[in-house]
């Protein structure tokens, strides 16, 4: 196994767990005015489909990081592709409210996620 390839997987992994875990977490359990106050893109969707978009970023939060574990890239790969479908959503909503400044965000996520599921792929899945 490579240091390189390991040490960045590890590195956007537990930042982009603690990111997901903490939005996840507010937006399925804080009132929809202070998710509207801080530019949650659920806000703008109903509230049931919003508080299971954040369970969903909470599993897959927990499922990065589960991916880190030996023999378990899959399952870190599959939560990533999951989020990046996530933020293709929040930058459609985002950008059909007229909200551009959130989309730079969600390019970032992106390609961080991007890169995860392939490093996780393309280095640490059993073949």
């Amino acid at each position: 196994m490579a240091i390189v390839p390991t040490t960045l997987r590890i590195f956007l992994s537990l930042p982009l767990a603690a990111f997901f875990g903490f939005v996840g977490w507010m937006k399925a359990s804080a009132p929809v005015a202070t998710l509207a106050q801080h530019g949650a893109w659920t806000a703008r969707i109903p509230e049931p489909l919003g508080r299971a978009v954040g369970v969903s970023e909470i599993v897959c939060a927990l499922l990065l990081l589960v991916g880190l574990l030996p023999g378990r890239a899959r399952i870190g790969a599959a939560a990533a592709l999951v989020l990046i479908t996530n933020q293709g959503v929040a930058a459609a909503v985002h950008a059909s409210a007229g909200e551009s400044h959130a989309l730079p965000q969600n390019a970032v996520l992106v390609t961080a996620l991007g890169v995860v599921a392939w490093l996780s792929r393309r280095y640490f899945s059993v073949r």
